[in-house]
């Protein structure tokens, strides 16, 4: 699809630009891909942002104080989220590299500052980084972790309620690669949950939480809340997911809905971003309610109208965007 309202290098802004604060809003970014080694990545990015490189640990890098704050490059795999033990370790390591990805993770940045991050794509693309589309089973991402207005805030609910609408409107749009559809990463949500958030409309996070708890038992989803609700409510958080211990609290969003396309000329940050943006417009305003409505008249229906590919047509119509 055609992304609107973005030029190169320029990111829009959020419908709501700041947090309760009245801080800008920031996004960390994470990248993942293949076809580069870590210090070979790091290496490119030190050149064009600045900073000191840390390469203590040939697998776990850092650029530390770059013109975007301290970049961390890892192999991402369990394996690579921390230190080499010893020589077998960094071994197991090197085998992997090209099955499993090398992951650029940015502090939180303004808008503004990922318009810079994203000029190193085409860089990276350049030295020869490749995405998912390169293998049949290189499931490859891109994350974005949003920080919320606030926790509690109308936004953030009405955001979470958008998402789940919209979900199979951004992979229809968007074509999501088949890899991240089969391997366990991006899963939509459990439909029921979908049907429960638009007819219950959860006015806190408290009974969005009981609201998930039975459908939703895994980090592995386009959108991720655990960290927002290990962060925000960290005791009913424990009770409902006592064996997440990897789960970082954060006051974030953890998007991570689109594949790597990091080796496609016409491809960069901008098309998730658009995408995500498109899920706060949606929530902050009443196409909001128009879809909830919708979809409760698509959940009783039965058949070939109850398809995701009817409420694809169905949601795209009421937005005024082109399903082709």
């Amino acid at each position: 699809m055609t992304w609107q309202g973005a030029d190169a290098y320029h990111f829009a802004p959020l419908p709501i630009e700041t947090n309760a604060r009245g801080d800008k809003r920031r996004i960390g970014i994470e990248v993942e891909f293949s076809g580069l080694c870590e210090r070979r990545v790091a290496s490119i990015l030190q050149e064009n942002l600045g900073g000191e490189m840390d390469d203590a640990d040939p697998h776990l890098l850092f650029v530390r104080g770059s013109a975007l704050g301290d970049l961390e490059i890892e192999l991402d795999t369990a394996l690579g989220k921390k230190k080499s033990d010893g020589l077998a370790g960094s071994q197991v390591k090197d085998l992997l590299r090209g099955l499993v990805p090398v992951e650029i993770v940015t502090p939180p940045l303004t808008p503004d500052e990922i318009a810079r991050f994203d000029a190193m794509i085409p860089v990276l693309r350049e030295a020869g980084a490749s995405g998912s589309r390169n293998g049949v089973f290189l499931g490859f991402g891109v994350h974005l972790n949003v920080e919320v207005v606030a926790p509690a805030d109308p936004h953030t609910l009405r955001t979470v309620r958008a998402f789940g609408l919209l979900d199979p409107v951004l992979r229809a749009e968007n074509g999501i690669d088949v890899t991240r559809r089969v391997l366990p990463f991006v899963n939509a949500w459990p439909r029921a949950l979908v049907d429960e958030l638009a007819e219950e409309k959860p006015d806190s996070l408290e009974l969005l939480l009981d609201l998930m708890d039975p459908h939703v038992r895994t980090r592995n989803h386009a959108l991720d809340l655990l960290p927002l609700m290990k962060h925000a409510l960290p005791r009913l958080f424990e009770a409902s997911y006592p064996d997440e211990h990897s789960t970082k609290a954060r006051p974030a969003f953890h998007f991570r809905l689109p594949d790597s396309r990091i080796n496609e000329e016409s491809w960069s940050l901008q098309e998730p971003w658009e995408m995500w943006r498109l899920v706060e417009e949606v929530a902050a305003s009443e196409q909001l309610e128009a879809l909830e409505d919708a979809w409760q008249d698509h959940a009783h229906s039965g058949g070939v109208l109850r398809r995701e590919s009817a409420w694809v047509r169905i949601a795209s119509d009421i937005l005024g965007r082109d399903t082709k």
